[in-house]
């Protein structure tokens, strides 16, 4: 019975005798007790012994506990049934004990698929389309000059969704795959940025070119930062930086400029107004003797600022330099002649401190100085598929036990999945990463008050080429996504998604009674999204359950933005472990305090685009309020033992909101069907769990609050709009005394009864950084649920293999079972 412990007659039988023990004891003497107890003891035992055998020969399905993983002879005996139409599945052969494999991929379909993000190929095609139509102005294609005009970004436009779902439901017309790419036109009389859209992309024969934006629309000082930038920035400073020299030798372990220093640029944003473009810069250490994103771990006590707006780089100057927080002094020249005066603090590193940061602070080597954890050189437990994926994918359209959905992505937003099914009915249009929002708060010169909306960066701007054996398992299939490089205006590939089924190792559900016992091991298909922004690493997962459930998820890990600790600073107290700001992690290190808040569109549709948004409130008080509620009862029911209870009310919302957790005021937020009713009644719908632990704490008047506007809200609804795309808008942060793209706009109270309707869903985490945060942030997370509610009429999974077992009958089931094997190395 080892094998089979979900059911044991036995035991059953023994729990039952110790209710029938204590109530006799009741009315016999202890004499007649003990004889009445061996005697049922006795019978216990014998019952107990031969429902065991019998149980056993119905139920006993295990894996002979002595085969090796290279054994082929392990002979399962299926799922047996008397009671239902259930047959165990031919089991394939193995070859030559690998594991049956195939590829679960067709990617000749890849860019006829609707929503597939855009190839190489197909960014050519656009740049080329841009080129022979004289919107990019560079030489060779090359930009060298902020006054040229090149592309600085391109992506997938997906179809408005009005044409996308004639084409997937109603036989319409195949929508044509067009790009959308933003151009900055450093080359015009008034520089600007403009987007365009254009395609289709078939061939240059039939493209257009459409402008998305007005000329002079989007300022050219709301420009992202890119590398064109950032080198004439750097040529600007290289003066100040010859002049700072004697400065930066006594005070940070005789390094030099630029070898063993970098400037880092981007404590943004760039200034509080639109017409004007102020850059805020600091020195750090070079831990790997070249410019990397994990270097600002090494930021040191040296600012300044860079006055930069417009494209012509002789109009921009330096200003504002701070030395271990004391300053401003206006120009490079006021800071070294305080410092050779000797009226400012200095600060000293130790000899050979430098030196040290790339062993002890930056790289992620294990201490070989620490003896291996018992076991630590054994292989770790590991899941394989014994009969090779059990999902498809064509082109970029993935389907799974009953799910189907389209993989999509883009540079600047990151992963976005389209058409969401589960048994045949639509569940959602689009789930899509829209922005990535922090805020930074330390005692520091260049960089307090540091807002950042990744998205601006791009969440998919760089090479996120998956990790195998790490991001994911190697029997994972990858998909590619290609992105845009502004400096060299050429497009790359990368394997940046992947796919694979996961094994819980835990049940989805289960129950063990006296009489039966059944259960179903928990699997689900994951879409798993690894991006690096900078400094930190997100992994963005889309977990599909067989029940109906979809779990999304946003992990960061990587590198912190540290901050120099100075232990004599004014400002803090005395205790000099930590500040107003975080704690001492390290020598001359603080980790400054921020948040992660991830923003999401979740454009359900429930069956159709016909939806309405209800709150159902979590409330408790009197039992004649909560009746009160569906009657106009005027007495308290005499059988309610207690006068206070927990109980629902309803609520419909007609027009658009936005809503915060709050635990002293609970809600569930579900978007429902009014037209489709299940078995019961009850109207279908899928509610939408936020498991944040964070909330926006920055007050209204804060500059950036318009900007950052999705991050006060968990859960919002609006109505549909194609041009309300995104939560946000790229440019925003850049221009916070004019934002035009942010959520609160699309809170203009329209009416939301029975239409299509739009969630936009943040969750995220507060980060307080501590000494376990070096050299690398251990995984951090947070998520939603998308649950169904009354959308089936019983549990969702009985479609599908179990474990069951019921004593008196004939009903044994399993999950189909395989032949032992040695997984496969092949790589999707």
């Amino acid at each position: 019975m080892a094998n089979n412990p979900g059911f044991d007659k036995g035991a059953n039988i023994s729990n039952s005798s110790r209710t029938y023990h204590v109530k006799h004891e009741e009315q016999t003497t202890s004499k007649c007790f003990m004889f009445c107890s061996h005697v049922f003891v006795l019978l216990v035992f014998v019952v107990g012994l031969v429902g065991g055998i019998l149980i056993g020969i119905f139920a006993y399905h295990g894996i002979n506990e002595t085969t090796s993983c290279q054994n082929q002879n392990n002979q399962g005996t299926g799922a047996k049934t008397s009671n239902n139409n259930l047959t165990q599945p031919t089991t394939p052969q193995t070859n030559n004990g690998q594991c049956p494999s195939r590829n679960p991929k067709d990617e000749t379909l890849y860019e006829s698929t609707v929503f597939a993000p855009l190839t190489v190929n197909e960014m050519k095609l656009a740049s080329d389309i841009l080129w022979q139509g004289s919107y990019i102005t560079t030489v060779d294609r090359t930009p060298r000059s902020l006054k040229e005009s090149y592309i600085l970004y391109m992506y997938l436009l997906p179809p408005r969704k009005e044409d996308a779902i004639k084409y997937f439901y109603h036989n319409g017309i195949k929508p044509g795959r067009y790009a959308r790419v933003h151009i900055q036109r450093g080359a015009e009389k008034v520089p600007d940025i403009m987007e365009y859209k254009v395609g289709p992309l078939g061939s240059s024969s039939n493209a257009n070119v459409i402008p998305l934006t007005r000329p002079g629309e989007i300022h050219f000082n709301s420009r992202p930062y890119d590398g064109v930038e950032v080198a004439s920035l750097n040529h600007l400073l290289d003066g100040d930086m010859k002049a700072l020299a004697p400065l930066i030798r006594e005070s940070f372990d005789n390094a030099t400029f630029p070898e063993d220093l970098f400037i880092f640029y981007f404590n943004g944003p760039p200034g509080l107004k639109e017409a004007e473009r102020e850059t805020r810069f600091v020195l750090g250490f070079r831990g790997f003797r070249m410019i990397q994103d994990a270097d600002i771990i090494n930021l040191l006590p040296l600012s300044g600022t860079v006055y930069n707006p417009g494209s012509n780089t002789s109009d921009w100057y330096t200003h504002s330099y701070y030395y271990l927080n004391q300053g401003p002094y206006r120009t490079v020249s006021d800071l070294v002649a305080e410092y050779n005066n000797n009226t400012i603090r200095k600060v000293r590193l130790p000899a050979g401190y430098r030196n040290k940061l790339w062993k002890k602070r930056l790289f992620f080597e294990r201490d070989h100085s620490l003896p291996l954890r018992e076991y630590a050189d054994r292989p770790g437990a590991r899941s394989y598929m014994p009969h090779g994926p059990r999902f498809r994918i064509s082109g970029t359209k993935v389907k799974w036990m009953d799910w189907s959905f389209h993989i999509s992505a883009g540079q600047l937003r990151g992963p976005a999945l389209f058409d969401i099914r589960f048994k045949g009915n639509r569940i959602a249009y689009e789930l899509a990463v829209n922005d990535i929002a922090l805020a930074y708060a330390m005692d520091a010169s260049g960089q307090n008050g540091i807002i950042y909306m990744d998205a601006t960066y791009g969440i998919m701007e760089r090479d996120n080429t998956i990790l195998r054996d790490v991001d994911c398992p190697s029997y994972a299939a990858a998909l590619n996504t290609s992105y845009w490089h502004s400096f060299f205006q050429k497009a790359f590939d990368m394997k940046s998604i992947c796919i694979f089924e996961e094994d819980g190792q835990e049940a989805l559900w289960r129950h063990v009674s006296t009489t039966f016992a059944g259960g179903m091991r928990n699997r689900y298909l994951v879409v798993r999204v690894p991006v690096v922004i900078a400094n930190y690493d997100y992994i963005f997962e889309f977990k599909f359950y067989i029940d109906g459930k979809l779990y999304t998820v946003a992990k960061a890990s990587g590198y912190i933005q540290a901050s120099f600790w100075d232990e004599y600073n004014p400002h803090a107290g005395e205790d000099k472990t930590r500040d107003a700001f975080g704690y001492r992690i390290s020598d001359y290190q603080t980790g400054p305090i921020h948040d992660h808040m991830f923003g999401f569109k979740v454009d359900m549709d429930v069956i159709d685009s016909n939806n309405s948004f209800e709150v159902v409130h979590w409330k408790a008080g009197d039992i004649l309020n909560a009746l009160k509620t569906q009657s106009n009862i005027t007495n308290v029911p005499p059988y309610f033992i207690y006068n206070q209870t927990r109980y629902l009310e309803y609520e419909t919302m007609r027009r658009e909101a936005g809503f915060r957790l709050n635990y002293d005021n609970q809600k569930l937020f579900v978007v429902v069907n009014e037209n489709t009713r299940n078995k019961w009644g009850v109207k279908r719908g899928y509610q939408i769990v936020p498991l944040s632990t964070a909330a926006q704490s920055l007050p209204e008047v804060h500059p950036a609050m318009k900007a950052l506007a999705f991050t006060k809200y968990h859960v919002t609804v609006t109505k549909h709009k194609e041009e309300e795309q995104y939560l946000s808008s790229i440019y925003d942060i850049n221009r916070m005394d004019n934002p035009k793209g942010y959520l609160d706009r699309m809170l203009d109270n329209e009416s939301i009864v029975n239409e299509d309707v739009v969630n936009w869903v943040t969750v995220g985490f507060l980060h307080v950084p501590t000494s376990e945060d070096l050299p690398m942030t251990v995984r951090v997370e947070s998520g939603f649920l998308l649950k169904p509610f009354n959308f089936f009429d019983t549990t969702a999974t009985f479609d599908m293999p179990q474990y069951s077992a019921m004593q008196g009958n004939d009903i044994v089931e399993n999950e189909p079972t395989f032949d032992a094997c040695v997984e496969s190395n092949r790589e999707y």
